[in-house]
């Protein structure tokens, strides 16, 4: 699971600028997926190499030189650079973030306080969330909470003159604003204690490792 974890999310390693490297040719976690022996885990290690590489590695460690080297040269032709603007001195760049302990590692690297960055990292990541087959009044409740946290929110036209008596809604905000928005429907009626359940609940599934990488057999 956590081999798959880290190429899932290999990405995320550049929060570090520095070269990132992969050995995964013939690993035993491709072994364990293809119920193959090391010795016939070519395609495997090639789709791993693949990923990783359009991931952001920057060198592969390979049993099979030939056959990765052609696939890396694809990897690496649709990966995308990351936006950066230099002048006169001055830089500007697009970080590449999608999980607050990421924004967290990155203002620790420039200085920030321990204090400031734990505070901030939540601000820095958003979540969109569908909610789905509520009442209009549940949803526009979810939307008056959630602009009052400096969020927003999306729902189907009719609702908002209560033509229509169910609907769905797409809930848009930091982690923080998610999270204070999950809190507040707690305490309120109808449904909405439920709902705020079910929005933790799927805050929590993004961050287990056994929910996003287990596969019923």
């Amino acid at each position: 699971m956590y081999d798959l974890e880290t190429i899932d999310q290999f990405e995320r390693l550049k929060v570090f600028e520095k070269p990132l490297l992969a050995a995964i040719s013939r690993k035993s976690f491709i072994g364990d997926l293809l119920n193959k022996p090391a010795t016939e885990r070519l395609y495997g290690s090639l789709a791993a190499a693949a990923i990783v590489v359009q991931k952001g590695a920057h060198i592969i460690r390979t049993h099979d030189v030939a056959e990765t080297f052609d696939v890396v040269q694809i990897a690496a032709a649709v990966r995308s650079r990351q936006s950066v603007v230099e002048e006169n001195g001055f830089e500007v760049s697009v970080l590449d973030i999608t999980y607050p302990d990421d924004a967290a590692l990155s203002m620790r690297n420039i200085g920030v306080a321990g204090t400031g960055f734990k505070i901030m990292k939540n601000k820095t990541v958003s979540r969109v969330l569908r909610i789905s087959n509520i009442t209009t009044t549940e949803a526009l409740i979810i939307k008056q909470e959630i602009l009052a946290r400096g969020g927003d929110a999306a729902l189907e036209r009719d609702a908002v003159s209560h033509e229509t008596e169910k609907t769905d809604v797409i809930v848009i905000g930091t982690l923080l604003q998610v999270r204070k928005l999950a809190d507040k429907l707690e305490c309120q009626a109808r449904n909405l204690p439920l709902i705020s359940k079910m929005i933790k609940d799927a805050l929590k599934q993004e961050l287990d490792i056994e929910y996003r990488y287990l596969r019923e057999s």
